[in-house]
Formats: C-alpha cells, structure tokens, sequence
C-alpha cells in the first residue's frame, strides 16, 4: 500500500516539474542538424529510386496482361517517407531547433 501511496505522490507531482526546452551541446547543434538533413535527403532519395522501381514493375507487368501487386509496395514506401521525416523533424527538434 506505501508502494501505491508514494506512486501517486509522484504522478501528482510530476505535474510541477518545470519543462525545459531542448539544449543540444555546445559546438555540435549545427553538425547534428547537417548530419540529419544530409541523411534525410539520401533516405528520401532512395524512396523516390524505389517509387521509380516499382513504377516500372507496374508498367512491365501490365504491358505483360499480369495482375499488379505492387500497390502494398507504394504504400510501403509512402509509409517510409513519413517515418523519415517524421523522425527527422523529430531529431531535429530535440536537437534544439533548425531546419533540416
């Protein structure tokens, strides 16, 4: 019961800790800003090198009479575009701030 009791405590305190913002260390905020901009282009890159693959693989099977079954293969790569910039902007934020 002290093990509950001393749990609510700190849920009900938690509300009053101050919230800081981010602070990237010194001398490495634009580094780390150039580092994540320069791995989301090649990631994004990448996607649209795969958007082109499965293009062509929908237009070769379709010149062919096949059925197509590359629509899970764009959908996939819609969803990788989102988780890279997504944790792009996610890093970037955390980092304390910029463009990237």
């Amino acid at each position: 019961m002290q093990l509950l009791l001393l749990a609510q405590d700190v849920l009900i305190n938690a509300n009053t800790l101050p919230d800081s913002a981010p602070l990237a260390p010194p001398g490495i905020g634009d580094a780390w800003n150039r580092m994540v901009g320069v791995g989301k282009w090649i990631a994004l890159g990448i996607c649209v090198l795969g958007l082109l693959v499965v293009g062509g693989k929908m237009a070769f099977d379709s010149s062919r009479g096949e059925t197509t079954q590359e629509i899970s293969g764009i959908i996939k790569i819609v969803l990788a575009v989102a988780l890279i910039t997504g944790g792009a902007s996610l890093l970037t934020f955390i980092s304390g701030g910029g463009t990237a």
